[in-house]
């Protein structure tokens, strides 16, 4: 790993930065327990093992006929098997029952022949294709997806729609997820005000940062504290940023982070803890820095919307993934043709804003959005991913493979 952490001066590799915060980041937030209802999107806290099995009973397949196979192509009709009322009698050879999908099979039969491939006359039943039947065929055995003992999630698994379905399909009406992270959001600077506050028709700008940031992050599944801006003033700065970390599991500020001199976070940070890296070799977002507060980690992105949300994006986003419990957590990218030459600017990583499209053939085709600013907001929502140029690489040709990441957490 590069040497240049803890020297302000140097610029830090992507690479270099992204193990460095993950080597430094804390254990999870901590376990809570939840109705099923409330697990959507939680991540997984202990492992699930099945005490129950699945499918819990042997069951048909398929609507049609149960019995025994023979080899025969007739059968006397007895009775009939539906879901939730199964047929509690034997069943002997040359008798078949009626079944529904999902009936229990009834004992004595073996095989069950789909509604389509029989005639029946009164209480007789004919097979219509008996050369094509199977002995044990449209039969769903018990525990054939899950047996009892089963280790079915392990912690760290993200619950979405279908392991909340395998959760209830098992019995669990609560389950222990982490608790998730609380995230205290600052925005720097004298000159920022927020929407609906009073005007004193001060030249001022709207706080734009803290609502797309906070947005994001409630997309990841923070519990986001909205805080007050940090003013140009040291002592206040120290103060509110001392008390977000008794409250918080993790600190972000945006703005304050450059060589400007009413930039005060980097004095404020040293007086309650220490930063490891204030400059990284990417573009946009050189400067974002890295560290701790009383303990508690710390982001100091950039003031510029774009480079802000950007280095969210990229740094944050595997911290705090790490911080709800997602060990197994990678960030999604793609390949795909870029449709123009690209112009980096080499050593440093360039993530340009482009807009992806997948082509007749099913090729992925990508193109890159004529405003770069990290000033221009809409610059983001105009596009769909970002496209990255590596530090190695200062010009790519058009229908060069190229790596793009999708935005669509962002946008």
């Amino acid at each position: 790993m590069s040497d240049c952490f803890g020297t302000s001066d140097m610029l830090v590799e992507v690479s270099d930065l992204l193990a460095h915060i993950r080597a430094a980041a804390p254990a999870p937030v901590g376990v809570e327990r939840v109705p099923l209802t409330q697990a959507v999107d939680r991540v997984l806290a202990e492992s699930l093992v099945a005490t129950l099995a699945l499918p819990r009973y042997t069951a048909s397949a398929m609507d049609g006929i149960a019995f025994a196979h023979k080899g025969q192509a007739g059968f006397r009709l007895i009775g009939e098997a539906l879901a939730g009322h199964p047929f509690k009698d034997p069943v002997a050879a040359g008798e078949a029952v009626s079944i529904t999908t999902g009936a229990p099979l009834p004992v004595g039969c073996d095989t069950v022949v789909m509604a389509e491939d029989i005639v029946i006359s009164e209480d007789r039943v004919e097979l219509a294709k008996p050369e094509t039947v199977r002995k044990g065929q449209n039969i769903r055995h018990a525990g054939e997806e899950i047996a009892i003992g089963d280790r079915v999630f392990e912690p760290g698994t993200l619950l979405g729609p279908a392991q909340l379905g395998m959760a209830a399909s098992l019995g669990l009406s609560h389950i222990d997820v982490h608790c998730r992270p609380k995230v205290a959001i600052f925005s720097s600077g004298d000159e920022l005000r927020r929407v609906g506050g009073s005007d004193d028709k001060t030249p001022s700008l709207f706080d734009a940062n803290a609502f797309s940031l906070a947005a994001c992050l409630k997309r990841w599944g923070a519990e986001v504290i909205m805080t007050e801006i940090l003013p140009d003033r040291l002592e206040e700065s120290v103060a509110q940023l001392s008390r977000a970390s008794r409250q918080a599991d993790l600190i972000i500020t945006s703005g304050g982070v450059s060589a400007g001199q009413a930039d005060l976070i980097r004095a404020a940070i040293e007086q309650l803890g220490q930063v490891t890296s204030w400059r990284v070799a990417m573009r946009p977002g050189k400067p974002m820095a890295f560290g701790h507060i009383q303990q508690v980690p710390f982001f100091g992105l950039p003031g510029n919307p774009v480079a802000a949300l950007v280095t969210l994006m990229q740094f944050v986003q595997p911290l705090f993934r790490q911080l709800s419990g997602w060990h197994q957590w990678m960030p999604v990218k793609w390949c795909a043709l870029c449709e123009q030459p690209l112009k980096g600017r080499r050593g440093r990583l360039d993530l340009l804003r482009g807009r992806y499209h997948v082509d007749a053939l099913g090729v992925a085709r990508v193109s890159v959005i004529k405003e770069q600013g990290s000033h221009r907001l809409s610059s983001l929502y105009e596009a769909n991913c970002l496209i990255e140029l590596p530090v190695d690489i200062e010009t790519c040709e058009a229908g060069t493979p190229v790596t793009i990441q999708p935005l669509g957490e962002l946008i």
